[in-house]
């Protein structure tokens, strides 16, 4: 297992000798041995870019990668041991699975019956020994992604990289697949850096996550962390499902926000009365209660789904909607009138003004 190092990782691009767009400014984080990171951001945020800086397939612009204490960045692609797993595949058509997996190690000069030997324990260990013989376009989109897994684990790297890995595959395999990758990792214990813009991946299979914007890491921590206690709106707002409801509002002498003049839920912060702030609370977080407790709401749509149901209420003189997670039992039909409540100890502040979290 080895650590991996980027230290003031950044990428820009030029157009005639000028810069045009900085993809990556000036990121620091460290992995474990052993550790899986999710790199987890909106498309266009620097992540993919970040990957293949570290898999030597993107010129550096400033910054250093360390593997294993010792730099890379002027080590040519070919030579870093590190694999990668890519969204497309990137499978030979023509070549058997063996093929396939075998390709690199033979490149290598491997002897043949090394590389045999090494293509039947990798298949084992990844559910691929009966699909040794069959070709890329004979396989399903779930077997096509542990080949390429495979492949990028047959030469015992020192990281593994795997962008977007289960973006093609639907719900289903999505499912199978991660829960796959999971054990994979933790038995193998490569140090791994996971791309994806998809949170539920991010969030099940990291151990820590690094979510980014425009080329910054907003912020970094355990998946609990990241979902318990969002270090700015941005994070709020992109990591959850659904989404966290954020409503302006104007911070009270009294230790309240109020949102209307009949809306006024107490916050688990002192602010400076005048204050404008968004409060945050996800819709888990709510719950609806009898009379004469929390606000007036009216219905404005409800989904009985399976497993729970979704809300959305409108609260007086608050112009954005309300969404609450509501428990399988309840119906609820447009127009009702309900009263719903919150925890001050679940709720969520950030400054108006710089979308920093005030707790």
């Amino acid at each position: 297992m080895t650590e991996l190092v980027l230290r003031e990782l950044r990428k820009t691009y030029t157009s005639r000798g000028r810069p045009q767009v900085e993809a990556v400014r000036g990121i620091d984080l460290e992995l474990r041995p052993g550790e899986l990171l999710g790199l987890l951001g909106p498309s266009g945020c620097g992540k993919s870019t970040t990957l293949r800086m570290i898999a030597g397939l993107e010129s550096v612009t400033g910054g250093d990668i360390l593997v294993g204490g010792a730099s890379v960045v002027k080590v040519p692609a070919r030579q870093r041991n590190i694999g990668v797993a890519f969204e497309n595949y990137a499978l030979y058509p023509p070549l058997t699975v063996a093929g396939n997996l075998g390709f690199g190690l033979a490149a290598r000069g491997r002897p043949r019956g090394e590389v045999a030997s090494r293509v039947r324990d990798i298949a084992e260990r990844i559910g691929l020994s009966e699909l040794l013989d069959a070709r890329p376009g004979g396989l399903s989109s779930g077997q096509k992604q542990r080949v390429a897994l495979a492949r990028a684990l047959i030469r015992e790297p020192d990281v593994l990289l795997l962008d977007e890995p289960l973006s093609h595959l639907d719900a289903a395999q999505r499912d199978t697949t991660r829960r796959e990758l999971k054990r994979i990792q933790q038995d193998l214990g490569h140090t791994t850096i996971l791309v994806t813009h998809d949170q539920e991946e991010a969030l099940s299979l990291a151990d820590r996550i690094a979510v980014m914007k425009d080329g910054v890491i907003q912020q970094l921590g355990t998946p609990y962390e990241i979902y318990d206690s969002p270090a700015n709106l941005f994070v709020a707002d992109f990591v959850g499902e659904p989404a966290i409801n954020l409503l302006p509002g104007v911070a009270t002498a009294d230790g309240c926000v109020r949102l209307s003049d009949t809306v006024r839920p107490a916050v688990p912060v002192r602010l400076a009365a005048g204050r404008e702030v968004v409060l945050g609370i996800r819709p888990e977080d709510l719950r609806l209660v009898a009379d004469g407790a929390g606000v007036r709401a009216r219905v404005s749509a409800h989904e009985p789904l399976l497993e729970s149901g979704i809300a959305t209420l409108v609260l007086d003189g608050v112009a954005e909607p309300l969404v609450v997670q509501t428990g399988p039992e309840v119906r609820l039909d447009r127009d009702d009138t309900v009263r719903v409540a919150a925890d001050p100890r679940l709720t969520h502040v950030f400054d108006a003004e710089t979308g920093e979290a005030l707790r």
